[in-house]
């Protein structure tokens, strides 16, 4: 009975089984049916439109390009140079590469044409999703979704560019300049300065550096200035020497000073001759240290002095103390190191790329995070002429008055350095501080012609100087903002405001980022801008991108930006030859690459058969060593004659 029961239920198992499949493929085949009538809906719906040419003429090729680098086009098929992606075909007609034009398209397109752009051709709907990241490329469908974020598509046929503008133009509608954010400035000139930040040290003014040594041998019997860091004053007292040596030279002073003084009992031949032995001996004291009014005090005292005072030379600071009492030197020990730290030395390294812009005497703005708040003025008053090769820095000494002494030596301050900017953005040159200055110290200027206060010699007229350049002021210059300009590395990059909506590129030489007045940053244009335009400084991104997407030059794209000139054979690609003055000899340079016919990259090239061949990017280069029979009628005569000769004398040598 059990047994008939398991049976029972294993078959009523099998059974539900069986019945969920069946329920299931039903479904399946009642959703399926629902898709292909909807499909058979639309395409009917959709009628001719939508047919493709059945007249059996195939349609024309205008192109071939890449859909990942739609700034690649060709004239044959072929593969990217850039992706190695094969290349697809633009029709005539075509809204897209790779996708054949409709009848309606065509008809179209030939009334458009030959209208002569008198009737414009109403603009198919395209839907595409709003979300930058996603990098949607849109369809047609107005219910269709983004197949990353799945939010619906939205009509951006007003979006598109306009068939009115030119190769190197693109236009956004204003909601597209709304998403965009962007935002336009007028170009003009202005003042603008170069700030050269920096750290330095703080050391001694080595003009201002003295040291105290034993100008005899002898025993320090008594140490005055008895501790390093003391303030001394110069003439102060710093230590009493005990000297056999000075013991001798006083008595025989004194005994030619007595000589002397009986010279009225004495013929005249002993008079001179004792006055040369008194001036003898007073010559061996000063030598020896003894000052003026110390030999005065011997001559009245009419006694020789045991110990000799050592008096300090300079006013500063004890920096380092050898002297010890009780301790023996000799002639030439050093006893003290004295620094005046009144004035002080700065010392920075700059790299080579910061040097156009450091000029001496040259105001320096200095800050310490020791004294927060608190600014230094410092000037520049040498560039060391040596560049250091491990770390191709070049020194730079600056000036600074410390007269509080709140500033230590070895301590670190930050040094800003503002080069106003002149004609041609170049750094404008400070004029002296006086019309006289000193060949060796060319710090100490002054308004007349005299001495040096440092070392005595003949002040010269400044622009006699070596180092000497005519003083320029800081002027106005063409600038942007620093967020208009996109750069490479090689080209930069604006966007213009060429009318409302209308953004067209151009390439422009920029100079070195400079700051104005209040702070921001600014480039200086020196050439391919006008004063007065429009220029783009946000959302200058979106534009590009919108121009890379319609397979216009770009910033990144292989073709650049025409100049709006007339058409030359430059522009043409054409090899241009040019004299060379010294010579007169004919030079031919590369100005396409010969594979894709662009630009050229200076940073990609190969040498071939003794010639150097540029290209336009990497990629190419295979692409002409793999034919390079193909390409070689491309490159400038002159290339052609170079590697013909090198493949002759080959030839000669096998």
């Amino acid at each position: 009975m059990s047994n008939a029961n398991n049976t029972t239920r294993e078959l009523r198992g099998v059974l539900v089984r069986w019945a969920t499949l069946i329920v299931l493929f039903g479904v399946f085949a009642l959703w399926a049916t629902c898709r292909m009538n909807q499909a058979v809906e639309r395409l009917a719906s959709s009628g001719g439109s939508s047919t493709s040419l059945t007249n059996g003429t195939e349609p024309t090729i205008e192109y071939w390009t890449c859909t990942m680098h739609p700034d690649v086009r060709q004239d044959e098929a072929g593969d990217c140079p850039i992706c190695g992606m094969e290349l697809v075909a633009k029709y005539e007609g075509a809204s897209e590469p790779g996708v054949k034009p409709t009848m309606s398209n065509v008809a179209n397109h030939m009334a458009h044409a030959q209208s002569d752009g008198s009737a414009s051709k109403q603009k198919k709907k395209w839907y595409r999703c709003t979300m930058p990241e996603c990098g949607d490329q849109g369809s047609s469908d107005p219910n269709s979704r983004c197949p990353v974020c799945g939010m619906k598509r939205e009509d951006v046929s007003g979006d598109a560019e306009s068939d009115d503008v030119g190769e190197y133009e693109t236009t956004l509608s204003e909601r597209a300049r709304r998403l965009a954010d962007v935002e336009t400035v007028i170009a003009e000139p202005k003042l603008l300065k170069k700030r050269i930040r920096t750290v330095g040290r703080v050391t001694y003014d080595e003009t201002r550096f003295k040291m105290v040594s034993a100008w005899m041998g002898g025993r320090i019997d008594k140490l005055f200035a008895d501790f390093t860091g003391m303030s001394v004053n110069e003439g102060d007292h710093l230590v009493d020497l005990y000297s056999p040596d000075l013991l001798a030279a006083q008595e025989e002073y004194l005994q030619a000073y007595r000589n002397a003084a009986n010279n009225s009992m004495q013929s005249n031949v002993m008079q001179r001759s004792n006055q040369q032995v008194l001036t003898s001996a007073r010559r061996k004291l000063e030598l020896l240290g003894i000052t003026a009014e110390q030999i005065a005090a011997i001559e009245q005292s009419n006694e020789p002095q045991t110990r000799l005072v050592v008096y300090a030379p300079i006013g500063g600071t004890i920096i380092k103390k050898q002297a010890m009492e009780g301790m023996y030197v000799k002639t030439g020990d050093p006893l003290y190191s004295i620094a005046d730290l009144t004035h002080l030395w700065l010392l920075v390294d700059l790299y080579e790329s910061d040097l156009p812009w450091v000029k001496p005497f040259q105001e320096v703005r200095l800050t310490t995070k020791s004294l927060p708040g608190e600014v230094f003025n410092g000037q520049i008053v040498f560039v060391d002429p040596r560049v250091d090769p491990a770390t191709r820095t070049v020194a730079v000494r600056m000036h600074v008055a410390n007269p509080d002494l709140r500033l230590k030596p070895d301590m670190w301050l930050t040094a800003e350095i503002d080069a106003g900017l002149a004609a041609g953005g170049k750094g404008a040159v400070p004029a002296p501080k006086g019309d006289y200055a000193c060949p060796m110290h060319t710090w100490a200027a002054e308004e007349k012609p005299g001495n040096c206060s440092i070392c005595g010699m003949q002040l010269v007229a400044v622009e006699k100087l070596p180092q000497y350049a005519t003083p320029t002021d800081s002027s106005p210059i063409l600038a942007v903002p620093r967020g208009a300009v996109m750069q490479t590395g090689t080209r930069a990059l604006v966007y213009v405001e060429s009318a409302a909506g209308v953004y067209r590129g151009v390439e422009i030489t920029a100079g070195p980022l400079a700051q104005d007045d209040d702070g921001d940053d600014w480039y200086p244009v020196l050439s391919g801008l006008n004063g007065g335009e429009a220029v783009v400084v946000r959302g200058n991104f979106a534009i590009d991108s919108q121009m890379q997407l319609a397979g216009k030059p770009s910033l990144f794209s292989t073709r650049g930006f025409a100049a709006d000139i007339s058409v030359t054979n430059d522009d043409l690609g054409q090899p241009s030859e040019i004299k060379h003055p010294a010579n007169g000899r004919m030079t031919t340079q590369q100005k396409i690459c010969p594979v894709m016919e662009g630009e050229i990259n200076p940073e990609v090239f190969i040498e071939y058969k003794g010639a150097k061949i540029y290209f336009c990017c990497w990629g190419c280069d295979k692409k002409f060593v793999d034919d390079p029979d193909e390409y070689l009628a491309k490159l400038p005569p002159a290339i052609q004659k170079t590697i013909r000769s090198n493949q002759n004398e080959r030839a000669n040598d096998d």
